[in-house]
Parts: C-alpha cells; structure tokens; sequence
C-alpha cells in the first residue's frame, strides 16, 4: 500500500457530520470516505438488531407455522382459529407500541 501524504479537509455542517457519521460503514470514517468517492461501490447501510428480538421473533415464527399446518389438516378446528387471532392481536398491539 502505497503512504499517504496529502490531506484533504472539508467543512460540514453538525447535521451533515452526523449524517456522515450514520451512514459511514467502516469504523473509521476517512476510510469510508475513500472506498465510497474513489471506487464508487454502492454501500448497503446495515443496521444493528438485537439479537435476542430476531430469537424472539423466529420463535413466533416457527410457532406460527406449526398452528398453521395444524389448521390446514385439521378442518374446522375453531380452538386454532382464535389462537391465531389472539396472537394477531398481540403482534398488533407491540407493533402499534413501538411505533
């Protein structure tokens, strides 16, 4: 890798450095800057998600796919239905709380 002699410095506003700062994908940020303006590859912004809600949200998942082929072999099984509400209602009721 070749040294680096040369130094740039640019003037931001507080809102475009934050923004810089949020969208960078590198821990340091000249880095970013030189991947993004010099070789010019798309950046994917990742975000962080606690791993405990995507267990959490995989249970219900699997969950939800068990009630679901349970209902569909076992016709008019109304004790299924209302589960599947309820927990609908439930999903309803966290996302409406987050948000």
């Amino acid at each position: 890798m070749k040294k680096r002699t040369k130094k740039i410095e640019i003037m931001t506003s507080d809102e475009e450095y934050e923004l810089l700062l949020q969208r960078k994908t590198k821990a340091r940020l000249a880095e970013w800057m030189r991947e993004t303006c010099l070789d010019q590859k798309p950046t994917k912004r990742v975000s962080t998600v606690d791993p405990l809600l995507l267990y959490e949200l995989n249970k219900i998942g699997v969950n939800l796919n068990q009630i679901a082929k349970k209902v569909q072999f076992e016709k008019h099984n109304i004790e299924w239905l209302v589960e599947i509400i309820h927990i609908e209602r439930q999903l309803t009721s966290l996302l409406e709380n987050d948000y």
